[in-house]
């Protein structure tokens, strides 16, 4: 059955191989104790002297960011099915079972959608973290800039696929007689997520070019 098609092993994926919990393990010192809360009291001290793993932090940065891509990619693989998985299930005389197969995907991809917005959100941290431990260094400079060349690729996933969601959202609203208030909330909750992402997305892009406005050279 098309419509059989589920997402449910999309978030094994994600957990697999690039939920915050599972990233690349290279710390800076003050990761050990200290978040987000703590960084204003510290920056001034911190920035002092610079940890000496910070460039091996900024280039594992880039590539939990690239993850990311890799994880909106996915996610939108798998949204674009569900626009042929509707026109299977409303060709049906009774469309009941496949639609709650393809309720259950709508559910399935907005999680991943929220997981890549938290994993964003979790290098966010990490690279204000970097950024108070910044000084002009011409090698961190190019990596960060390398973070947002990374960022950038992720935003531009996150546009494709708010254009394949929307289609998927216009077909399920377009829809008079098959679906029912439940399966409308589904797909407007996995719309909902997928923009959410794009705050998490500013968030990151500004936290690192903060970095990047750190590491780089006054003439």
């Amino acid at each position: 059955m098309k419509a059989g098609i589920a997402a449910g092993m999309l978030l094994l994926g994600l957990g697999g191989r690039a939920a915050a919990a599972e990233l690349t393990e290279t710390r800076l010192w003050q990761e050990r104790y200290f978040w987000d809360g703590l960084l204003q009291s510290r920056d001034r001290a911190a920035r002092s002297a610079a940890d000496p793993r910070l460039i091996e932090v900024v280039n594992t940065l880039a590539y939990q960011v690239a993850q990311q891509s890799a994880n909106i990619a996915q996610i939108r693989t798998y949204v674009k099915g569900q626009v042929d998985n509707l026109k299977y299930a409303f060709a049906q005389r009774d469309p009941g079972p496949s639609l709650t197969t393809i309720q259950n995907n709508f559910d399935t991809l907005a999680r991943g959608a929220e997981q890549v917005r938290n994993n964003l959100y979790y290098l966010t941290t990490r690279a204000r973290m970097s950024a108070t431990q910044a000084l002009p260094d011409p090698k961190l400079s190019e990596t960060a800039k390398l973070v947002i060349a990374q960022i950038q690729q992720v935003q531009l996933q996150l546009n494709d696929l708010y254009l394949d969601t929307v289609a998927v959202y216009g077909t399920v609203q377009g829809e008079t007689w098959a679906v029912n208030d439940f399966f409308r909330f589904s797909a407007n909750h996995l719309l909902w997520m997928v923009v959410q992402v794009q705050d998490a997305v500013f968030s990151v892009y500004n936290a690192t070019f903060e970095l990047y406005l750190l590491s780089k050279e006054t003439p």
